[in-house]
């Protein structure tokens, strides 16, 4: 049988408006070596032929009706991007058995229960700009996965129940978390996270006590927490600690005393936060025979 285009592997169809359908002719295989496929602002595509060589895929502000038959005839996908969509319908990942890499981005996962279900090899999540209040169902299954990237307003809280099965996890952001009050207890199951970067979140006041189980923990960044008003002395306990960076928590009133039982610190760096600048001081400062220890204090771009 004859194929249209035998070589061609990168693929992208963008802003063709009038595009409704692509279909085969004469029972030609179309591109049977297309490995990465982009789609982009096709309002009225509606239908593909079958591409089954398929490893990489973006796909972003088409008709959702496109979605299922394209991505269930995809079974060898490794890294997919989901964009600007109002709802996914259901099963739409259950055949991909080899997803690597998954990122949704502003799309409503209210009624999406089950998206998560069977990536039993999903090592890099990315969920931005959703319509989510809590983590996503089928999160706890995700054994394999290594990077988690939260970027949603509307996350009110992260349930403990939703981090226990992350075992292999080691990279956790939690990004513009305007609604998000408090971090769950269920850090403590994360023990081989080494970075945690917590950015945007005004009305986090305090981080849990049990980021003492963080044992693999390296970096931790906290971010534009305007209500952060204090940081547990159980940080003494992140003995692998290199890397703490504090930056725009201007009701920060001091660090912990147990500040000085990380040996392992190499650089702290302080920025946006009036009372740490004070009590930080060199020699003079309240919390400075805590901090005297670190090689490299950065505090508003002054180096030690």
């Amino acid at each position: 049988m004859e194929s249209s285009f035998p070589s061609l592997e990168v693929l992208s169809i963008r802003e063709a408006l009038c595009l409704e359908e692509w279909t085969t002719v004469n029972g030609r295989e179309h591109f049977p070596l297309l490995s990465s496929l982009t789609i982009e602002s096709c309002p009225k595509l509606v239908k593909l032929p079958m591409i089954q060589s398929l490893k990489q895929l973006y796909i972003r502000g088409t008709n959702v009706t496109l979605l299922t038959p394209l991505i269930m005839n995809a079974t060898v996908l490794t890294s997919l991007q989901i964009s600007d969509f109002n709802e996914l319908p259901d099963g739409l990942l259950q055949n991909q058995k080899q997803l690597d890499t998954l990122s949704v981005l502003s799309c409503s996962l209210k009624s999406s229960s089950d998206l998560l279900d069977n990536l039993s090899c999903l090592k890099y999540l990315n969920i931005q700009g959703c319509s989510i209040e809590s983590l996503p169902a089928g999160l706890q299954n995700l054994s394999s996965l290594k990077s988690l990237d939260l970027d949603c307003d509307s996350l009110v809280s992260l349930p403990v129940n939703g981090l226990q099965g992350l075992c292999s996890l080691s990279s956790l952001y939690i990004l513009s978390g305007n609604s998000l009050a408090s971090l769950s207890e269920g850090l403590q199951y994360l023990t081989s996270l080494q970075d945690l970067f917590i950015n945007g979140c005004p009305r986090l006041t305090s981080l849990p006590r049990s980021i003492q189980h963080l044992s693999s923990l390296r970096y931790l960044r906290i971010w534009n927490c305007r209500g952060l008003i204090s940081l547990p002395d159980e940080i003494q306990h992140l003995t692998l600690l290199s890397l703490l960076d504090i930056n725009g928590c201007s009701n920060l009133m001091s660090l912990p005393q147990g500040v000085r039982n990380l040996n392992a610190l190499e650089t702290l760096r302080i920025r946006g936060c009036p009372h740490l600048k004070r009590r930080c001081k060199k020699v003079r400062g309240e919390d400075w025979p805590n901090i005297a220890h670190i090689p490299s204090i950065d505090i508003f771009n002054q180096d030690w």
